[in-house]
């Protein structure tokens, strides 16, 4: 019965993404303006770069250099899955050393959590949509062992069963060698490594959201905001947009 939920709390996403494109904010009116800076996009599980062009549009509306993440898909081990994104963000930001903001979505925001470790005081702004980024830094790596065994029928707290079986599932599939987060990678490192003293963090989540646990979205010390709508809509909601052009302009 949950799951039926979720289907049809997510099946909204296509009504927000038809309410953004009439409203004034997606043509950049009433929100403070980039300073030309490189926004990095990270999508969530099996997403690539395709669904999140909207807001990339979007972000060079109001004046950002606004770059993909460079996967195909992402699913599979993180470790390898972070390596792309950081070989991604090296090409995008080959000509440019000034400041760096992340924008992660779900999944995407624990790998762009690592991102902006690596990058360290580079890195001015972190900004995770619908991520469970503040429930795994709060659980700690005992979280990620709850997420990978493959025995438990409630395994965390932190998201939807059926999408914690489905990313096990995709990690057989594509690594079977993966041992995260047993293996001891940079990823688990630079996931729970604290953020530069200058990178200022904002959790952007839903309230209605049955794939993420809204509990687990809010960030210990960081600037968090709480909206309504479906996960996925997360990334093309109109309650958001003024939500990021603020906390991008800020910092």
């Amino acid at each position: 019965m949950a799951e039926r939920h979720a289907f049809f709390s997510e099946a909204r996403a296509a009504k927000e993404f038809w309410e953004l494109s009439i409203d004034p904010v997606f043509r950049g009116r009433g929100v403070p303006q980039g300073d030309g800076r490189s926004v990095i996009v990270i999508p969530g599980l099996f997403g690539n770069d395709v669904y999140l062009t909207r807001l990339r549009l979007w972000l060079r509306r109001i004046g950002y250099r606004a770059h993909g993440a460079g996967m195909l898909i992402n699913a599979g081990c993180p470790q390898r899955l972070l390596e792309e994104v950081a070989r991604s963000v090296d090409r995008s930001l080959k000509d440019d050393d000034g400041p760096v903001a992340i924008i992660g979505h779900s999944r995407g925001g624990m790998l762009g959590k690592a991102v902006a470790t690596r990058l360290g005081d580079r890195c001015r702004c972190f900004i995770a949509l619908g991520s469970p980024v503040g429930g795994i830094l709060r659980g700690g790596r005992d979280s990620l062992t709850r997420m990978a065994q493959d025995d438990a029928d409630e395994p965390t707290n932190v998201a939807s069963t059926s999408v914690v079986n489905a990313g096990r599932s995709a990690l057989r599939f594509f690594d079977p060698d993966c041992d995260t987060p047993h293996c001891g990678c940079a990823y688990i490192d630079e996931l729970f490594a604290p953020f530069a003293p200058s990178t200022q963090t904002v959790a952007i989540y839903s309230t209605e959201d049955t794939v993420v646990a809204p509990e687990a979205c809010p960030i210990d010390g960081a600037k968090n905001i709480a909206v309504t709508g479906s996960h996925s809509g997360l990334a093309w909601n109109k309650q958001v947009y003024p939500h990021l052009a603020k906390a991008l302009a800020s910092h």
